[in-house]
Protein backbone atom coordinates (compact mmCIF):
# COMPACT_ATOMS: atom_id res chain seq x y z
CA UNK A 1 0.00 0.00 0.00
CA UNK A 2 1.33 3.38 -1.05
CA UNK A 3 0.23 6.46 0.76
CA UNK A 4 -1.86 7.78 -2.51
CA UNK A 5 -3.80 4.84 -1.36
CA UNK A 6 -5.19 6.83 1.46
CA UNK A 7 -8.08 9.65 0.22
CA UNK A 8 -10.25 11.36 2.51
CA UNK A 9 -12.70 13.91 2.66
CA UNK A 10 -14.41 12.86 -0.20
CA UNK A 11 -17.17 14.65 -1.25
CA UNK A 12 -19.43 11.05 -2.83
CA UNK A 13 -22.95 10.96 -1.74
CA UNK A 14 -23.90 7.33 -2.96
CA UNK A 15 -22.42 3.87 -3.29
CA UNK A 16 -22.60 4.20 -7.13
CA UNK A 17 -20.29 7.33 -7.45
CA UNK A 18 -18.05 5.68 -4.42
CA UNK A 19 -17.55 2.27 -7.23
CA UNK A 20 -17.04 4.84 -10.09
CA UNK A 21 -14.43 6.51 -7.69
CA UNK A 22 -12.26 3.24 -6.89
CA UNK A 23 -12.43 1.86 -10.03
CA UNK A 24 -10.38 5.26 -11.43
CA UNK A 25 -8.19 5.49 -8.53
CA UNK A 26 -7.45 1.58 -9.23
CA UNK A 27 -6.54 2.35 -12.80
CA UNK A 28 -4.51 6.03 -11.79
CA UNK A 29 -2.55 4.45 -9.65
CA UNK A 30 -1.71 1.50 -11.60
CA UNK A 31 -3.80 -1.23 -9.10
CA UNK A 32 -5.68 -2.42 -12.03
CA UNK A 33 -5.41 -2.00 -15.25
CA UNK A 34 -8.90 -1.17 -16.67
CA UNK A 35 -11.60 1.05 -15.09
CA UNK A 36 -14.28 -0.14 -16.10
CA UNK A 37 -13.58 -4.32 -16.16
CA UNK A 38 -12.21 -3.96 -11.90
CA UNK A 39 -15.04 -1.74 -11.35
CA UNK A 40 -17.43 -4.34 -12.88
CA UNK A 41 -15.53 -7.17 -10.95
CA UNK A 42 -16.43 -4.99 -7.98
CA UNK A 43 -20.01 -4.73 -9.07
CA UNK A 44 -20.46 -8.29 -9.57
CA UNK A 45 -19.47 -9.29 -5.80
CA UNK A 46 -21.23 -6.43 -4.54
CA UNK A 47 -24.36 -9.03 -5.82
CA UNK A 48 -23.78 -11.93 -4.22
CA UNK A 49 -23.83 -10.15 -0.81
CA UNK A 50 -22.95 -6.17 0.24
CA UNK A 51 -19.80 -5.49 1.72
CA UNK A 52 -21.39 -2.83 3.64
CA UNK A 53 -20.76 -4.89 7.09
CA UNK A 54 -21.70 -2.81 10.55
CA UNK A 55 -21.83 1.19 10.09
CA UNK A 56 -19.66 2.90 9.55
CA UNK A 57 -17.72 0.51 7.19
CA UNK A 58 -18.10 -0.96 3.63
CA UNK A 59 -15.39 -3.39 2.12
CA UNK A 60 -15.56 -3.85 -1.54
CA UNK A 61 -13.31 -6.37 -3.12
CA UNK A 62 -12.54 -7.81 -6.20
CA UNK A 63 -10.26 -11.02 -6.81
CA UNK A 64 -9.86 -10.13 -10.53
CA UNK A 65 -7.26 -10.58 -13.85
CA UNK A 66 -7.84 -7.01 -14.27
CA UNK A 67 -6.07 -5.86 -10.58
CA UNK A 68 -1.70 -5.68 -11.22
CA UNK A 69 -0.89 -5.94 -7.68
CA UNK A 70 -2.78 -6.91 -4.16
CA UNK A 71 -3.34 -4.29 -1.95
CA UNK A 72 -6.02 -1.66 -0.92
CA UNK A 73 -7.61 1.32 -1.29
CA UNK A 74 -9.38 3.58 1.43
CA UNK A 75 -11.59 6.02 1.26
CA UNK A 76 -13.09 8.69 3.84
CA UNK A 77 -16.14 9.69 2.67
CA UNK A 78 -17.15 13.37 4.44
CA UNK A 79 -20.65 12.30 5.00
CA UNK A 80 -22.14 9.00 5.18
CA UNK A 81 -24.14 7.25 2.62
CA UNK A 82 -26.70 5.00 2.55
CA UNK A 83 -25.01 1.60 1.48
CA UNK A 84 -27.56 -1.05 1.41
CA UNK A 85 -29.36 0.01 4.59
CA UNK A 86 -26.13 0.85 6.76
CA UNK A 87 -24.56 4.37 6.91
CA UNK A 88 -21.22 4.49 5.26
CA UNK A 89 -18.47 6.50 5.90
CA UNK A 90 -15.12 4.48 5.39
CA UNK A 91 -15.07 2.71 2.65
CA UNK A 92 -11.85 0.06 2.40
CA UNK A 93 -11.38 -1.42 -1.77
CA UNK A 94 -9.55 -4.68 -0.98
CA UNK A 95 -8.32 -5.30 -5.49
CA UNK A 96 -6.72 -9.27 -5.41
CA UNK A 97 -4.89 -10.59 -8.29
CA UNK A 98 -6.76 -13.85 -9.87
CA UNK A 99 -4.43 -16.13 -8.45
CA UNK A 100 -3.75 -17.22 -5.33
CA UNK A 101 -5.62 -16.91 -2.20
CA UNK A 102 -4.64 -13.37 -0.89
CA UNK A 103 -7.33 -11.88 -0.99
CA UNK A 104 -9.03 -13.86 1.64
CA UNK A 105 -5.51 -13.23 4.11
CA UNK A 106 -6.30 -9.68 3.41
CA UNK A 107 -9.62 -9.65 4.56
CA UNK A 108 -8.80 -12.02 7.58
CA UNK A 109 -5.99 -8.99 8.59
CA UNK A 110 -8.63 -6.39 8.12
CA UNK A 111 -10.95 -8.09 10.17
CA UNK A 112 -9.00 -8.50 12.96
CA UNK A 113 -8.51 -4.71 13.48
CA UNK A 114 -11.81 -4.02 12.26
CA UNK A 115 -13.77 -5.59 15.40
CA UNK A 116 -11.59 -3.23 17.47
CA UNK A 117 -14.26 0.23 18.29
CA UNK A 118 -11.61 2.23 18.90
CA UNK A 119 -9.86 0.95 15.46
CA UNK A 120 -12.77 2.38 13.73
CA UNK A 121 -12.77 5.70 15.82
CA UNK A 122 -9.31 6.28 14.85
CA UNK A 123 -10.47 5.48 10.81
CA UNK A 124 -12.86 8.07 10.89
CA UNK A 125 -10.86 10.80 12.87
CA UNK A 126 -7.35 10.03 12.20
CA UNK A 127 -4.62 11.66 9.37
CA UNK A 128 -3.71 10.73 6.32
CA UNK A 129 -0.35 9.76 7.70
CA UNK A 130 -1.23 8.24 10.47
CA UNK A 131 -4.23 5.94 8.23
CA UNK A 132 -1.44 5.10 6.02
CA UNK A 133 0.54 3.96 9.12
CA UNK A 134 -1.66 1.58 10.70
CA UNK A 135 -2.93 0.00 7.42
CA UNK A 136 0.05 -0.28 5.01
CA UNK A 137 0.87 -3.76 5.90
CA UNK A 138 -2.45 -5.06 5.19
CA UNK A 139 -3.67 -6.17 1.76
CA UNK A 140 0.42 -6.37 0.61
Amino acid sequence: MDKENVITDLDLTNKDQVFDFLSKKAKELNIASDSEKIKNDLLEREKIMSTALVEPLAIPHAKSSYVNKNTIIFLRLKQKIDWEGVDVKIVIGIFSKSEGGEHIETLANLSRKLVDKEFIKFLETASKDEIYEKLKDIGE
